[in-house]
């Protein structure tokens, strides 16, 4: 019992300092920014900071999707004991990303926020799917679980949603490069369309045609 609590305290260890890495590595280019090294970030520093945290949070929010396939294919159930703390780092990557959006290219003119939501409909997606990982975060807790009791399951397939968001903003940003925003688009498509079976499309397929 005491040797498999060390296990599971050994890997939340491991999975935290992995994905907390990109943070340390982020602010590490901005102080040596700050320091003098003007070209460490490339010619939009501002940009590249905002890029960064984004793709992280995207980069959590996959893996976070990607516990339920995981167990199922491989087995690892010792994944679901460590999804809120991947949940929660998608929220932490997500606020960064939004904070240095607003940060660096806003320059903290909260008056243009408004503007830029409706001149820019990426952003308007990308804010709602932050604003979705509110409830999802603060309910994230065993006493939650307890007090929602089946509800609980319910809500947290907004996560679900929060990923479509995520593609099409991701999307929606394509000027040159196709690749990227395409492929993240057919991950989260991937791992979203192995939660239906092909029992469940029967189904639906049949309700439907009645």
């Amino acid at each position: 019992m005491q040797k498999n609590l060390m296990s599971v305290s050994v890997r939340r260890c491991l999975i935290f300092a992995v994905l907390f890495s990109p943070f340390v590595y982020i602010f590490a280019q901005v102080i040596a920014l700050q320091m003098g090294n003007y070209e460490i970030l490339g010619p939009e520093p501002g940009k590249a900071i905002v890029w960064f945290t984004g793709e992280w949070a995207f980069n959590t929010l996959l893996l976070t999707l990607a516990v339920g396939p995981a167990r199922q294919w491989l087995g690892w159930k010792w994944l679901l004991l460590h999804r809120r703390m991947l949940g929660l780092f998608v929220m932490f990557y997500a606020t960064l990303h939004l904070s240095s959006y607003t940060a660096f290219l806003l320059a903290w003119q909260w008056q243009d926020i408004g503007s830029e939501l409706v001149e820019r409909p990426y952003l308007t997606l990308g804010f709602l799917a932050w604003v979705l990982l509110i409830p999802l975060s603060i309910t994230s807790t065993k006493g939650w679980q307890r007090k929602l009791k089946h509800k609980w399951k319910s809500l947290h397939k907004v996560l679900y949603l929060v990923a479509v968001l995520c593609a099409v903003h991701y999307l929606l940003q394509i000027r040159s490069n196709w690749f990227d925003p395409s492929l993240y688009a057919l991950i989260t498509l991937i791992l979203l369309g192995q939660r239906f079976s092909l029992t469940k499309f029967k189904r639906f397929f049949i309700r439907t045609s009645i």
